[in-house]
């Protein structure tokens, strides 16, 4: 079937400019909450036509967005984000007078997702006509417009100037319809979540534009509000009276319909079906696939299968914006759908994500500026991630902090003086320097009730996951931890040299879905080598002797620097190893998540360096002045941060544990 084109310039070098809606999104971590219930929030880039732009840039259109910030710290995230991800901003204006719009949204799958939108007067509801240029326009391929920019009468003013504009530049039009019914005041200010209200007002204020526009993209309530009907077919009669643009109705998981002029047969493309984490965004995702291959030269067909796969995609992933896939995976998702419909599941869907986000990588994830007082949720239990959340708690002398029932947990006292309280026991423990002092960890099983009172200011850092078998809880310190090695000592000029400190594994805790471990890396050393890599999922965080300190860590053939806070997740069996600056020792609490039918018992080491791990491998070592196989030993550096005192802790167990691993058995290794 041939169907009528979508007409724009060829020759021009913008592909897209993306005017309207761009605000901060803060997303509820917890998954099946309230938005009152919700104990976190993670922070991202959204709006309508700020997650576009973000998943029109991701596959592959130059975007530009025409927007206004406030002059606030929101503003600088949502510019940061922009360049991040590749959005030229010359366009977006900030106010000190207007602050930048924010949403609270909460995921309670299948049907409920809450939210509530903080926009009065807010920045992005403050451009002028003025403010971008007949020049401008007439570099770029197509211009998109959104229905909330109609909301206000100077927005309104605003985006009927600037469609008129457009025309005389011969820029191709795109309307969203993008429907909010409570930024038109037709419904109470804290219901979101409502997606459609009939009214007359509305519907004649869109019509104004219909004619001017060469695309309309909407839902079937949005192309109810548009024609003013409450049937969809009966309100597209009447956008048909009103403009010959093609009409593309979105249909959520029966896909799309697009709708042409002149008798023209209806293109009803195949849809995506996948099970629905967050419904939010996804007409954003859908946009973006469509105006990516549009904008492209592709035709109809491919255009909307790019729309549903990528709208696909969206719905099982938390966010809006962080959500939309990229061009690679997108093509990877098309192509192996069919032969595979849950392939939306899979890890090596789930890498290519991750592999093109790297600016605000779930790989390694930054906190430059360390953790506020309270919760900080640093990786969130979600589909896809690590099976696992992670996060800091830090508490004032006098507060308490009740664990969640719902999960395994293990809480690792940083630094400070606490009672754990679980079961019927209370334990008073201190920790103060955990470079020098052994973990101190409270490990419960899901329905234990437990919680902490700070005697002083402290730190805790939380592991959770999900495990429905039983056990006792127990408090982890000196006396009982499963393993306590110097990993590496006295080979290769203790160049690997590392105390590793094993809470518990599989060996103490059998029905523990997690690992949980510490390492102490000496200045100027390498951990965690030989390089290794496991199928279960691990996370790494870190933190240096100094706050200056670095490292670089192997993510597959990847190269990561390493800084104070950072957190590493790693997946999809990526081999890793790190290697600390001189002058700077790192302190690494490790923690690992069982598979199930597929405990970690031990890594797998990379062949060619195996060779590596014990006393052997003195004598095959190059030295200068003996050659490659001299075994005369060289003399150690002195290390910065001093290892007797580190060493002088672990008791007569670091000796066998020691030996053990020169003698290369497969004990758990780090």
């Amino acid at each position: 079937m041939i169907y009528p084109s979508f007409y724009f310039d060829t020759n021009r070098s913008v592909d897209l400019i993306c005017m309207g809606r761009v605000a901060v999104d803060l997303y509820a971590e917890q998954i099946g909450v309230s938005l009152s219930d919700a104990q976190s929030f993670k922070k991202y880039l959204g709006g309508c036509a700020g997650n576009i732009a973000v998943g029109a840039a991701r596959l592959g259109l130059k975007c530009m967005m025409f927007s206004c910030v406030g002059h606030d710290e929101m503003g600088h995230f949502l510019k940061n984000e922009l360049h991040a991800e590749g959005v030229n901003t010359d366009l977006l204006q900030t106010t000190e007078h207007h602050l930048t719009g924010l949403v609270l949204l909460g995921i309670k799958p299948p049907h409920e997702f809450p939210l509530m939108f903080y926009r009065t007067d807010c920045a992005d509801m403050q451009i002028k006509p003025q403010q971008i240029s007949q020049s401008v326009l007439e570099q770029a391929k197509a211009i998109l417009i959104t229905g909330t920019g109609l909301s206000t009468d100077t927005m309104l003013q605003t985006t009927e100037e600037v469609i008129q504009c457009a025309r005389k530049a011969e820029t191709a039009v795109v309307l969203d319809l993008d429907y909010r019914p409570v930024l038109w005041g037709l419904t109470a200010l804290g219901d979101g979540e409502t997606r459609y209200r009939h009214s007359q007002k509305v519907s004649k204020i869109y019509q104004r534009i219909l004619s001017l526009c060469d695309l309309i993209v909407g839902t079937e309530e949005e192309i109810c509000i548009a024609g003013g009907c409450e049937e969809v077919y009966d309100a597209l009669e009447k956008i048909r009276e009103l403009t010959q643009a093609p009409v593309v109705i979105k249909r959520g998981e029966k896909g799309c319909e697009v709708h042409f002029a002149n008798g023209s047969q209806c293109l009803q493309s195949k849809p995506f079906p996948v099970e629905v984490l967050n419904v939010l965004g996804a007409g954003d995702g859908f946009m973006a696939g469509l105006l990516s291959a549009l904008l492209q030269g592709k035709s109809w067909e491919a255009a909307t299968t790019y729309a549903n796969a990528s709208g696909a995609l969206v719905v099982t992933r938390h966010g809006c914006a962080p959500a939309i896939p990229y061009k690679e995976e997108l093509d990877y998702f098309i192509q192996h759908f069919d032969d595979d419909p849950q392939i939306w599941k899979s890890a090596y869907l789930l890498h290519l994500h991750q592999k093109h986000n790297q600016h605000n990588s779930p790989i390694l994830i930054k906190n430059p500026q360390g953790f506020n007082r309270g919760l900080n949720a640093i990786v969130t239990l979600e589909p896809l991630s690590q099976g696992m959340s992670f996060r800091s708690i830090k508490l004032d002398a006098g507060q308490n902090y009740l664990f969640n029932e719902h999960y395994e947990f293990a809480a690792l006292l940083m630094t400070g003086k606490v009672i754990f309280h679980y079961g019927q026991q209370s334990q008073h423990v201190a920790r103060y320097d955990y470079f020098s002092q052994e973990p101190i960890v409270l490990h419960c099983p899901a329905g234990q009730r437990a919680s902490v009172d700070a005697l002083t200011d402290c730190e805790i850092l939380l592991i959770e996951t999900e495990n429905h078998a039983s056990f006792a809880p127990l408090l982890f310190n000196q006396p009982n931890l499963v393993e306590l090695d110097n990993r590496g000592k006295d080979i290769l000029d203790d160049s690997s040299y590392r105390i590793v400190r094993t809470v518990f594994d599989k060996r103490n805790r059998p029905e523990s879905n997690l690992v949980v471990g510490e390492i102490i890396t000496f200045q100027g050393r390498w951990s965690s080598y030989p390089s290794h890599y496991h199928d279960q999922p691990e996370i790494y965080h870190y933190r240096f002797s100094e706050p200056q300190g670095y490292a670089f860590g192997e993510n597959g053939k990847e190269v990561l620097r390493i800084e104070n806070y950072d957190t590493y997740q790693i997946a999809n069996g990526q081999t890793h190893a790190h290697c600390v600056a001189p002058g700077y020792a790192l302190y690494t609490l490790w923690f690992i998540r069982h598979l199930k039918d597929n405990p970690y018992t031990t890594p797998t080491f990379i062949k060619e360096h195996e060779w590596t791990r014990t006393h052997k491998a003195n004598n095959r070592v190059w030295k200068k002045g003996l050659g490659r196989h001299g075994n005369q030993p060289t003399p150690r550096p002195h290390d910065l941060f001093a290892e007797s005192s580190l060493s002088s802790n672990t008791g007569s167990r670091e000796h066998v544990a020691g030996s053990r691993e020169q003698d290369g058995s497969q004990s758990l290794k780090k």
